[in-house]
């Protein structure tokens, strides 16, 4: 698999993780988005339900956006998006992470204060990682089945002598 040389600029003393001249609005991307700490938040069934819903209803909000794999673990989440820059209103992959990122923290947020529950801080990390998807069908079918097998591994992880 072919990782992409990504331009380090430095942006209020932080790097950033996109490519340089890309234009984000279009293409396929393999995202991973992690938890706050790399906590395992994921394993609670209402916050997993949360996650899993608002994948779902991208497309609703963003047309530009067609759905593909996608995996919640304990600790992070793993997806496959496809934008179409086409379109007029074609918002960028940040824009689409940052939008659900935001979604999915303000309704677990109302859950927890509605069923007085203890939460502090954020549910997600500050950023997410990317991989463009170019044209090979071999590299695509490739992470969807690194996306599909995510959970198996990470079984086999835990079992696995330290």
């Amino acid at each position: 698999m072919r990782r992409n040389t990504y331009a380090l600029s430095l942006l209020k003393g932080r790097q950033s993780l996109r490519l340089a001249g890309h234009d984000y609005r279009w293409s396929r991307y393999f995202v991973t988005i992690r938890a706050r700490h790399n906590e395992p938040v994921f394993e609670t069934p209402e916050l997993r339900q949360i996650i899993e819903a608002h994948w779902y209803a991208l497309p609703q909000r963003f047309p530009s956006v067609t759905l593909n794999e996608f995996v919640i673990m304990p600790d992070h989440i793993h997806f496959i998006i496809c934008l179409d820059g086409m379109r007029k209103d074609a918002p960028p992959l940040g824009s689409i992470v940052g939008a659900y990122k935001s979604l999915t923290t303000t309704q677990w947020l109302k859950h927890v204060r509605m069923q007085s529950l203890s939460w502090e801080g954020t549910l997600w990390q500050r950023n997410y990682y990317e991989e463009i998807i170019f044209d090979s069908s071999a590299e695509l079918e490739h992470i969807r089945q690194y996306i599909r097998d995510n959970p198996q591994r990470a079984e086999r992880g835990k079992s696995s002598p330290s």
